[in-house]
């Protein structure tokens, strides 16, 4: 595996460890939490969060809106371990995949149009992981103050 990608799956491993030190932090009783009218829960948030890895890596292999509809409906999580579990599964698959790629400038394209080469979408794997994260951070500092996780190394 090429250097760069390593270096960024490492980061990616950094964030979805410090993500699911976050989750531990959310109780049942906050997942109704919603900061901002019109944004998501907290428990949709987590549930998002949970499903990254695992829908933009369906997306970078140009999944159709439909099928990104199905993959959706089939991949809910609502509680702390499904969350968990959905993430590390995720990132597992999307270093398996990057594993096996043999040109990281060869493009693929998004259903909405987007055309990136394969490692513009690794990085675009890691800002999407790093934004949600913040926002996970920020609602728990909201709920309950100074959450101690370690967001950089």
């Amino acid at each position: 595996m090429e250097f760069y990608v390593q270096k960024t799956l490492y980061q990616i491993q950094f964030i979805v460890n410090s993500i699911n030190e976050l989750f531990s932090h959310v109780e049942t009783k906050d997942l109704k939490f919603c900061p901002v009218e019109g944004k998501r829960n907290l428990g949709q948030l987590c549930s998002h969060l949970s499903l990254i890895c695992s829908a933009d890596l369906q997306i970078l292999q140009e999944s159709s809106l439909e099928e990104m509809d199905v993959f959706y409906s089939k991949n809910v999580a609502y509680t702390k371990e499904e969350w968990s579990i959905a993430l590390k599964q995720g990132y597992k698959d999307l270093k398996n995949y990057y594993s096996s790629i043999d040109d990281l400038t060869e493009e693929t394209s998004s259903y909405w149009g987007t055309t990136y080469s394969y490692f513009e979408w690794l990085l675009e794997i890691l800002v999407h992981l790093q934004h949600h994260r913040a926002q996970l951070h920020q609602y728990l500092l909201l709920l309950k103050g100074n959450v101690k996780v370690t967001l950089f190394e």
